[in-house]
């Protein structure tokens, strides 16, 4: 019985199995060459050799040392673009007691002082607003919370306002201070907006995040903002302005000039002066003012415009350079280079003074009035 049950299952083992049909795709392969013509794309190199941020104590330290951009045997320098905001951190002042009146004031107080001294104010936050008269005399008029107090440091050549707090930095306090017209301001804020209105011996400005806004001054100026925009209206002496982002403008100013900023427009209208220098990295160039005889003149970006107004009658060798961008001129000129090196050059009457003007990534309008 067994071996017949065995014999079955080899025989069913061994009969022909049913066939079934299978289809098999056969996808064909084809290679197709298209010739796309070779573009060139003409080297240049952007050498930076030196750029470091250091940040010591809430401090800002730019050095961009000045590098070159080559095109095909054209050489473009583009100014060092260096920005220095010295620490934002400020110590606190040191004093000897034999030498200072010490007091802790109330919200509004007037005092005497010498029309000559230093002015010095420093804020962790809030706003710091300086205005002027004629008398020999400090007011000094401050909003803050119970928990803080201001205190006057005064000798014979200076006064110094400070806030202090019962525990760490004090909170937001409002300073309105009108002093004399002679007195010299050093003004630093941590997260504050600074005015001054009237002071004509000489402004220092520096806050970490905030505007400075600056209308009738004179003397030696210099201004400083890591985040914020500075806009200065009516001066005379000699300026200086360093912006990490923030727009620059400057209005109606007699004398030498120095503006830089890495993120933001630089305007300067209604200049008087023989000495300009104003570059941003980021942000367009605009000139509008004298160009005096034997005066130098050097208007410069990496990436925006630069749009300069000159007089009928001026007398400058011009220079200008930009990779990528037109130059325009809204009269006739003689140009001297050959266009396609980007590099040009042109003499307006008898060439006295150097204007320069450079752009890596846009155009430079040159316009007369």
């Amino acid at each position: 019985m067994y071996t017949e049950m065995l014999m079955g299952a080899l025989v069913a083992i061994a009969s022909p199995q049913d066939v079934q049909d299978e289809k098999v795709e056969i996808r064909e392969s084809k290679t197709i060459e298209v010739e796309i013509p070779a573009i060139e794309i003409p080297g240049f190199d952007i050498y930076v050799p030196g750029f470091e941020i250091v940040v010591p104590t809430y401090g800002w330290d730019y050095d961009w040392d000045e590098y070159e951009v080559g095109y095909e045997g054209f050489e473009m320098s583009i100014p060092e673009i260096a920005i220095s905001l010295p620490s934002v951190y400020v110590d606190d002042w040191s004093w000897d007691d034999d030498d200072w009146d010490y007091q802790a004031i109330d919200t509004d107080t007037t005092f005497d002082v010498n029309p000559n001294a230093v002015l010095g104010v420093r804020n962790h936050g809030g706003e710091i607003v300086i205005r002027t008269w004629d008398r020999n005399q400090v007011r000094l008029e401050a909003s803050y919370s119970s928990d803080d107090r201001v205190k006057i440091l005064q000798s014979e050549s200076s006064v110094k306002i400070k806030s202090e707090a019962r525990h760490g930095h004090p909170d937001q306090v409002d300073y309105e201070i009108t002093i004399p017209r002679t007195m010299a301001v050093d003004l630093w804020g941590f997260d504050s907006d600074i005015s001054v209105d009237g002071a004509q011996n000489g402004v220092r400005a520096e806050t970490m995040s905030g505007d400075i806004d600056l209308r009738d001054v004179a003397g030696e100026v210099s201004l400083r903002s890591v985040e914020g925009d500075i806009t200065l209206v009516r001066g005379s002496g000699s300026l200086e302005i360093n912006c990490v982002e923030g727009e620059v403008s400057v209005v109606d100013f007699d004398g030498s000039i120095f503006a830089e900023s890495i993120d933001g427009d630089i305007t300067l209208s209604e200049i008087a002066s023989g000495r300009v220098e104003a570059k941003t990295v980021d942000g367009d160039v605009q000139y509008d003012g004298t160009i005096r005889d034997d005066g130098r003149y050097r208007l410069t970006t990496h990436d925006g415009d630069v749009v300069v107004s000159v007089p009928v009658n001026a007398n400058a060798t011009v220079s200008v350079a930009t990779f990528d961008g037109e130059f325009e001129a809204d009269f006739p000129v003689q140009l001297k280079g050959a266009e396609a090196s980007r590099k040009l050059s042109f003499t307006l009457g008898d060439g006295s003074a150097r204007l320069e003007l450079h752009s890596f990534d846009g155009d430079i309008r040159l316009l007369q009035r």
